[in-house]
């Protein structure tokens, strides 16, 4: 696949991942708004300022924020997090899908055999979660809001954005794990743990049970005015 071919927010992406991957994790949207124009100058360069060769001498910032904070961010999707004042990092999903464009494109690619250490670390996580452990028992009706926000990774002052991020990170860090196992069961690489594919189906079952029982809660966070998906802040 042609570099030419990959959407604004995936070139975006794979800045960011290379960004990581040179150390700077988090990363400032300044650093990432240099980081894309060098690796793709023609999609982040502003107009109107062109060397003699035909090069766009500067980066365009607005080009970045409106990825960031436009009506589709890539927060939204899943695949990067606010950490800080105008700071962010990938998230697991994220790194994942970036060295899977990189790998489209004909990049260097990072990805070794199987899935990466922060998925395994994420899965590890959820499934060792107390939300797993009452679902697997039977302990559906003790389940609470305060299980389901450390399940989900947020709190019930998160932002709509920061929540829908994190549900789309969960469901792509699932699929993602459920596609590399194929239905055998793993040992998680950093320790002596294991999980199968009907751990990973009884994670997306939780999460639809949590999202049922605590509906009018997700909605209060959902119509919170801060950091709408709309976007209102960097």
């Amino acid at each position: 696949m042609s570099k030419n071919l990959i959407s604004v927010s995936d070139k975006l992406l794979v800045a960011a991942h290379y960004l990581e991957e040179s150390g700077k994790r988090p990363f400032s949207a300044e650093d990432l708004v240099v980081a894309a124009w060098q690796k793709y100058p023609d999609t982040f360069g502003l107009s109107g300022y062109r060397s003699r060769n035909g090069s766009l001498l500067y980066p365009d910032s607005n080009r970045v924020y409106a990825e960031i904070m436009g009506t589709k961010p890539i927060r939204e999707r899943g695949f990067l997090i606010k950490v800080g004042n105008k700071v962010y990092q990938l998230t697991q999903a994220g790194r994942e899908h970036a060295r899977l464009i990189s790998g489209l494109v004909g990049e260097p690619s990072p990805k070794k055999a199987g899935l990466g250490r922060d998925i395994q670390q994420e899965l590890k996580r959820l499934i060792s979660s107390k939300a797993f452990e009452k679902y697997r028992n039977g302990q559906i009706q003790d389940l609470t809001f305060h299980d389901a926000c450390i399940f989900w990774g947020i709190s019930p002052r998160s932002s709509a954005i920061e929540m829908e991020g994190r549900f789309a990170n969960f469901v792509r860090i699932v699929d993602t794990a459920r596609e590399a196992t194929g239905g055998k069961t793993v040992v998680f690489e950093y320790s002596g743990y294991t999980y199968n594919d009907t751990d990973l189906q009884t994670l997306l079952k939780i999460h639809q049970e949590l999202m049922r029982a605590f509906a009018e809660e997700v909605e209060v966070i959902r119509k919170r005015t801060d950091e709408r998906k709309t976007g209102a802040s960097i």
